[in-house]
């Protein structure tokens, strides 16, 4: 029970927090007719991830669970839900393919996947016969055929065509693609590319916009674990890393290498610090560094955790930045350099330039940091001084080439005089 009241939570705090805005409709065939049976009954779990129990405050009706249901219901919903996803993936491909790539969409041909899963849910009352395992063996071959081809696809997608498609699809992306993504990335063949996707999947699902170009958690850490725990159970994903002892360490100490992250990301004063360090590559080679043992829960809750602090802590120097100088000081700077590794180590796209025209500029005195405002009144009173110095020394201080000429001049004019005389 208490698994599926995890599960329940997670989703309908996301619907509260309006992320469950739907942009995939299954109900509808390709060219755009109604369809029936089966077709009809996926539609229908995206519609149970958007209703809640009645009476109840949080509430996820239709999660699978064998502990709560008939097993055979439990292994239906699970093929149902499957097939969901792949399509909801099939989608998301395609709006990268067409809108990014500028490309064809490659799309799959997911007939056979629909007929078999129609075949499963016909015979699936009776585990034990031959006509079940014949059903569930065909399923499985089409879903796995079907990942594959998407794969294909996928390994032509680069991470920021995925973060801009996520970031600019309207409406929103549901927080149900967003979990069709993640399965389709946890499940997937480890890779660097991969594990970027997923990184950015989960830290999209588990934030939401807080305006000015800021991201805010839904959930702390302990709560993000149990439900990236539920989630990879009902995703029936394959544990890519191990729960020794060993391990746990290793889990511990990559824990810490984030929290240092954060700790250095928001002790900086100004943005030039960060750079000088090569801060966002080693954020970046950290996280690549983690390998498969990146998709242990409570790295990846760190990591969705280090993504939004370094994506804020950035808005927050750039706003600085603007502070002490003007945007065009700031622009010549910097430019467009260090706008794609700084997107990759936040986890969501960060422009600087457009940062710099959107942010409302604000009150020195109010928004700088303390040890910022005495630097910068140091640096002025040390310039007021020196201007000072100057001016005293412009009226007071002669030249001594300027009395030495003048010593010659008059000596030549008097042995002049002399000589004449």
């Amino acid at each position: 029970m208490h698994k599926l009241n995890v599960f329940e939570d997670l989703i309908e705090e996301l619907r509260d927090e309006n992320l469950l805005e739907t942009v995939i409709d299954l109900s509808k065939a390709k060219d755009g007719r109604p369809v029936s049976g089966d077709a009809m009954e996926m539609s229908a779990v995206g519609a149970r991830v958007d209703s809640a129990i009645s009476g109840s405050e949080h509430g996820f009706d239709g999660v699978p669970d064998p502990e709560l249901e008939p097993e055979s219901d439990f292994y239906r919903k699970r093929a149902i839900d499957e097939v969901s996803s792949l399509q909801m993936v099939e989608h998301v491909l395609s709006g990268i393919e067409r809108e990014h790539m500028k490309t064809v969409p490659g799309s799959y041909d997911d007939l056979e996947a629909k007929k078999a899963l129609h075949r499963f849910l016909q015979v699936q009352t009776d585990s034990a016969s031959a006509e079940y395992a014949e059903a569930e063996f065909k399923l499985m071959h089409e879903t796995e055929a079907w990942n594959t081809a998407l794969s294909r696809r996928d390994a032509k997608v680069t991470v920021s065509n995925l973060r801009r498609f996520c970031e600019n699809s309207r409406p929103v992306l549901s927080s149900q693609a967003l979990m069709a993504l993640g399965r389709f990335y946890r499940n997937a063949p480890y890779s660097e590319p991969t594990r970027a996707k997923f990184d950015l999947i989960m830290t999209r699902l588990f934030t939401r916009d807080a305006g000015d170009e800021r991201r805010r958690m839904l959930f702390s850490r302990d709560e993000m674990v149990g439900h990236l725990k539920t989630l990879y159970a009902n995703w029936a994903s394959i544990a890519l890393y191990s729960t020794d002892e060993t391990s746990s360490l290793r889990t511990r100490a990559v824990v810490a290498g984030f929290k240092d992250c954060v700790a250095e990301a928001e002790g900086a004063l100004i943005f030039e610090q960060l750079i000088r360090k090569g801060f966002f590559d080693t954020v970046h080679e950290f996280k690549e560094a983690t390998g498969e043992i990146f998709f242990t829960p409570e790295i990846v809750a760190a990591s969705i955790d280090t993504n939004v602090r370094i994506g804020n802590t950035f808005v927050d120097l750039v706003q600085a930045e603007r502070a002490m100088s003007n945007p065009e000081t700031v622009e010549r700077r910097y430019g467009f350099a260090y706008d794609q590794i700084i997107s990759d180590a936040a986890g969501k796209t960060l422009h600087m330039v457009e940062l710099l025209k959107n942010l409302p500029e604000p009150p020195i005195s109010d928004e700088l940091p303390s040890t910022m405002i005495a630097s910068v009144d140091t640096s002025n009173a040390a310039k007021k001084k020196s201007a000072s110095h100057l001016e005293r020394r412009g009226l007071f201080e002669v030249n001594k080439w300027l009395l030495a000429a003048t010593i010659l001049a008059i000596i030549a004019t008097g042995s002049v005089y002399f000589w004449s005389s």
